[in-house]
């Protein structure tokens, strides 16, 4: 079997967003990839998002200004190098005096327009809904703000990465389960379950919300982090209004739900933040389906019931565990780097989303410098498109 006699320098678990960013970069820096998912690639968390490229504008609450200045930079990169497949949208929220203030909106809106750098992306303003909108949202509400964020095919930019990463020669295997990995020599030994067995410099655990049980029971490793599982749910229905605009509505639990155009006759609801103890086989449950209709119905003329419904989906955010409240913990990702006498070095990937995907894997391969000889000017991966 000639695949068993090659020494890979990089083996990817795991084929959703990260897993296709790092395969991409690797790649077209000259490295042999092999990376394998047990379903299909992007089947999982990383095509069950809400579908946006966006700097997190409520992460500003939590104070994470790294994490949303680094995301306004990204938004900015994927739409120059997906422009098939992204598009910007404007976001408003409808005030209402009961939650957050006006000049907590304007001071977040303002950091939001600013911490990213230079964009082609409009800036926020203030509106009055009797010029605008009073055809969908309830008479109470009289003002508010737009925003501007990037509407995305999530699926699809997997895709993207994936068939780059295939034309500059990586392997990608899909269903394909890693069923055992050790160590030999310097290398890494990867059991398939076909049985096939692939030898890597280097391994990358970029499962997801599979992280651990691949660190605990693959590899047999002790996890040393904790994730924080986090079911967040959709409903679809037929569009609620003809304008191509995008609506943040504010709970009086603090959460926020989008209401966004999608597909040309539906609108896209969510997310909620439930918490679970697997990540196998998420669905919605009725009290999730019940808290986003009434936050429709809180704010628009237009009532929906489950009736309406056409469509659910839900997926599970590995969240780095910090024992906070679903809305407060981190987006952001960090790396358990495990190094080894033998010098075949593991890297666990925690958390991250979507929108800091390709930024991510750049900073994966940096983290991994002394075994690839990376050079941090040879970053190429925001200068051609997909």
């Amino acid at each position: 079997m000639e695949k068993n006699k090659i020494k890979y320098d990089i083996f990817i678990i795991g084929g959703g967003i990260n897993g296709a960013g790092i395969a991409r970069d690797a790649s077209g820096r000259g490295l042999k990839v092999f990376l394998a998912d047990k379903n299909k690639v992007g089947s999982a968390t990383s095509s069950w998002s809400t579908k946006l490229i966006h700097g997190g504008l409520r992460y500003l609450e939590n104070y994470e200004f790294k994490l949303v200045a680094e995301s306004l930079k990204e938004r900015e990169v994927i739409t120059q190098i997906a422009p098939a497949i992204t598009k910007p949208l404007p976001f408003v929220i409808p005030h209402t005096k009961k939650l957050r203030s006006k000049l907590l909106i304007r001071l977040g809106l303002f950091l939001y327009d600013n911490l990213g750098g230079k964009t082609k992306i409009p800036k926020s303003s203030k509106i009055i809904f009797a010029k605008q909108y009073q055809n969908i949202l309830q008479s109470n509400f009289t003002e508010g703000f737009r925003y501007y964020d990037v509407q995305v095919d999530d699926k699809k930019l997997v895709e993207m990465n994936i068939d780059d990463a295939k034309k500059m020669g990586a392997i990608i295997a899909e269903d394909t389960k890693v069923i055992n990995a050790n160590r030999i020599d310097n290398y890494w030994e990867i059991t398939l379950n076909n049985n096939e067995k692939i030898k890597s410099k280097i391994l990358i655990n970029a499962a997801g919300p599979w992280i651990n049980e691949i660190v605990n029971n693959v590899l047999k490793i002790n996890a040393k982090k904790s994730i924080r599982l986090v079911r967040g749910s959709h409903i679809i229905t037929k569009k609620l209004y003809e304008d191509e605009v995008a609506f943040t509505l504010q709970n009086e639990d603090n959460r926020i739900v989008f209401v966004i155009p999608y597909k040309g006759e539906y609108s896209l609801i969510g997310t909620t933040e439930v918490d679970v103890d697997t990540p196998d086989n998420p669905s919605i449950s009725n009290e999730e389906k019940i808290y986003l209709i009434n936050t429709i119905n809180n704010h628009f003329i237009k009532q929906i019931s489950q009736e309406d419904i056409v469509e659910t989906y839900s997926g599970i955010r590995p969240l780095i565990e910090d024992f906070k409240d679903a809305t407060k913990v981190t987006r952001d990702y960090i790396f358990d780097l495990n190094e080894d006498e033998s010098k075949a070095p593991l890297l666990n990937i925690y958390g991250g989303k979507l929108t800091t995907y390709r930024k991510l894997a750049e900073n994966v391969l940096l983290a991994l410098n002394k075994y690839i000889s990376v050079n941090k000017k040879n970053s190429w991966t925001a200068k051609h498109k997909l």
